[in-house]
């Protein structure tokens, strides 16, 4: 199931209605997915909470539909956390993957990937995009952000493993 069915399944269940009506002031932050770890149908949805800086996910597993306690959000310092504009996303996830798969055989043929995640976010500069991380057999990290809207590749870089790692 691509993303949007599934947002519509989880936005019309009981269960989601039910906590909305007592996190009205929440929107829909971002989408996750680890392409080889989880199902064609399986989802992460997170909302935002402005009020306290906080983030509530659903979790969407094999037709079942679980939530995560509200937690702090991983964001640098005076960073916003924007609203997904879900009518401006036209592209969907497998397109999404399909055109980050072309790019990274295009560019990057060595560094063939083990783990794909796939996150639907909102960020400052660049609008919706399709934010995704190749590890790769290399030890390295391929990011690539797509435009949501258009399909095309607006950043991309490439990181050694070992470069994340604390002196």
């Amino acid at each position: 199931m691509d993303l949007k069915p599934a947002l519509k399944k989880l936005e019309s269940s009981k269960y989601f209605r039910d906590w909305q009506r007592e996190n009205k002031s929440t929107y829909f932050s971002y989408a996750f997915k680890i392409k080889e770890e989880m199902g064609k149908d399986d989802w992460q949805l997170g909302f935002y909470n402005k009020k306290n800086d906080k983030i509530t996910t659903f979790v969407m597993n094999s037709g079942t539909i679980s939530i995560r306690p509200e937690e702090e959000i991983f964001k640098k310092e005076g960073t916003e956390v924007n609203e997904i504009k879900l009518e401006k996303v036209k592209i969907a996830f497998d397109d999404a993957i399909a055109k980050a798969s072309e790019f990274q055989q295009k560019n990057f043929p060595k560094d063939r990937s083990t783990k794909t995640i796939a996150i639907l976010q909102n960020a400052e500069k660049l609008g919706d995009i399709w934010n995704i991380t190749y590890i790769t057999e290399l030890f390295n990290t391929l990011n690539i952000k797509i435009n949501a809207g258009n399909g095309m590749v607006v950043e991309h870089s490439l990181s050694s493993i070992f470069d994340f790692r604390k002196e």
